[in-house]
């Protein structure tokens, strides 16, 4: 039996107890979701001062705004080059900033939706509180050395070469998490053109981690032992998941 932890983003709210059976895919923690604030700079669409905005509303603190209503208007020399703001939301206002000249329009009312984190393994509650959920499972479970983008599942894909260049890569690499043992400088680029899920490697350059971060690459990349990676080569072909937020890699 191993131990995956799994951390709960903050507004979550576990749904387990200590003990509990789980299996793959049963909701553990939840959140519910509320509209969302959306922000009208009022002062630079109508040029005014940030503390003269309340002149130029239609609508004060505390009013529904249906979308298409007039939220704003000024009015130019003689009528002419009169200026409006047309909202594109339905909602309430909250907020008028005269610090900052915006209008804060609280969209949808109470709940919106629900999200949920799911188990991604069978196992046993070991640990659980607000903040994170320890499963006790025994499916094999890889803890990353280094891990960045979003999580994932999928069949695991060898390339057996010791280092992996532009010319290994092929578009066998599509829809599968790649396992490599070395990638050459600049080739994880390629493999992620070629549609694959994520990769999973036991050398990554520095440098990569902070190409992919830069280019807001959202596919994962996990780094881990050498020892760890020798291991995994069995399971080529395999379902496994990947979350790059616990630095965690579990078979399927």
């Amino acid at each position: 039996m191993t131990l995956l932890p799994v951390l709960l983003p903050e507004g979550f709210t576990s749904k387990v107890s200590v003990n509990d059976k789980l299996t793959a895919g049963q909701i553990i923690a939840e959140k519910k979701e509320k509209g969302i604030e959306e922000v009208i700079h009022v002062f630079q669409i109508l040029h005014v001062a940030p503390k003269k905005i309340a002149k130029t509303l239609r609508k004060n603190l505390g009013d529904s705004v249906s979308k298409g209503d007039v939220l704003a208007v000024k009015k130019g020399r003689l009528r002419l080059g009169t200026k409006k703001i047309i909202s594109e939301f339905s909602g309430t206002i909250v907020k008028i900033d005269e610090e900052k000249g915006d209008v804060l329009i609280h969209t949808g009312s109470g709940d919106r939706n629900l999200i949920t984190v799911i188990s991604p393994v069978d196992g046993i509650v070991d640990f659980c509180n607000n903040d994170k959920i320890v499963i006790k499972t025994e499916k094999q479970t890889v803890v990353a050395k280094r891990a960045g983008g979003e999580e994932v599942r999928g069949e695991l894909f060898l390339i057996a070469d010791e280092d992996i260049d532009f010319s290994k890569i092929t578009a066998e690499v599509s829809k599968k998490i790649v396992l490599g043992k070395n990638f050459a400088k600049g080739s994880i680029f390629k493999v992620f053109a070629l549609g694959a899920l994520g990769i999973v490697s036991a050398q990554i350059g520095e440098s990569d981690f902070e190409d992919l971060e830069e280019k807001g690459i959202k596919s994962p990349v996990v780094q881990i032992e050498k020892g760890d990676f020798d291991k995994l080569v069995k399971h080529n072909k395999k379902q496994v998941y990947l979350d790059p937020k616990n630095k965690s890699l579990v078979v399927l």
